[in-house]
């Protein structure tokens, strides 16, 4: 009985330290565009398809930028570099290859042993994006080694593409919200450049002006402006019109 009992417990212990086998990711790979997933924005909790590069707050003499697109992989990671594409939608976009941003190339290249890379996407500056902006619409292309397809997260107001992102690309510069008419006048962009190369400021300073300050930016630019009207240098906006600083500044 005695040797029936050590021997059960031996099983017993034998099959509680089996060695179980953990099954590993064997589904398909799949790309996706990372801010379509991860936001992780509290002051923006959207998950978004579309983007926004403006020029408006880089200095005056910058005539092209890249911007970065992070790519992601959903799936398990290779030992060797995995080619995919990426494709321009000509029918969704109004911006021009090779004059508001060079081709895309053929092939990119999801590195071995990573889960993530970056799309370089090169944007020319030009003129008539400080009136109009221009669409670029691309999307991810499956392949023998990729799947492009996830399902849609749900936002408050929409589904969001994860393979697809439509680029908004301009050189607008909007009113900003402490921009202040009664000291600086009616908002204008050949305005608020010219305070900014008067009183050595960027346009992104104009996101924390304090009253305190707005004043003294009127004051000081109405006295410029009149200097320059004397001297017979007349400083008119885009429209013709002489420009003028706000009712409090004169």
């Amino acid at each position: 009985m005695k040797v029936f009992y050590i021997a059960a417990v031996m099983l017993l212990a034998i099959t509680a330290c089996k060695k179980e086998t953990i099954d590993f990711y064997s589904g398909t790979s799949t790309l996706y565009f990372d801010n379509a997933i991860n936001y992780g924005n509290t002051r923006n909790t959207q998950r978004i398809d579309t983007l926004l590069f403006t020029f408006s707050l880089a200095d005056a003499n910058l005539k092209d930028s890249i911007l970065q697109i992070r790519v992601d992989l959903m799936g398990r990671q290779a030992n060797q570099d995995r080619n995919f594409s990426v494709k321009v939608i000509d029918s969704l976009s109004t911006a021009v290859a090779g004059v508001h941003y060079e081709p895309l190339a053929d092939a990119y290249v999801m590195p071995a042993n990573k889960s993530w890379m970056y799309i370089p996407i090169h944007i020319h500056r030009t003129k008539e994006m400080s009136a109009h902006e221009f669409l670029l619409h691309f999307s991810l292309l499956p392949n023998q080694d990729f799947d492009t397809t996830l399902t849609q997260p749900q936002t408050k107001d929409s589904l969001v593409s994860t393979g697809s992102i439509t680029l908004y690309i301009g050189d607008l510069i909007p009113k900003p919200t402490r921009w202040l008419d009664i000291y600086l006048g009616e908002f204008s962009r050949k305005k608020i450049l010219l305070i900014c190369d008067q009183l050595d400021m960027t346009i992104n300073d104009f996101t924390t002006i304090s009253v305190a300050e707005a004043v003294y930016m009127g004051k000081a630019m109405q006295r410029y402006l009149n200097q320059q009207r004397e001297a017979g240098n007349i400083i008119y906006e885009e429209d013709g019109r002489e420009m003028i600083m706000g009712e409090a500044s004169q």
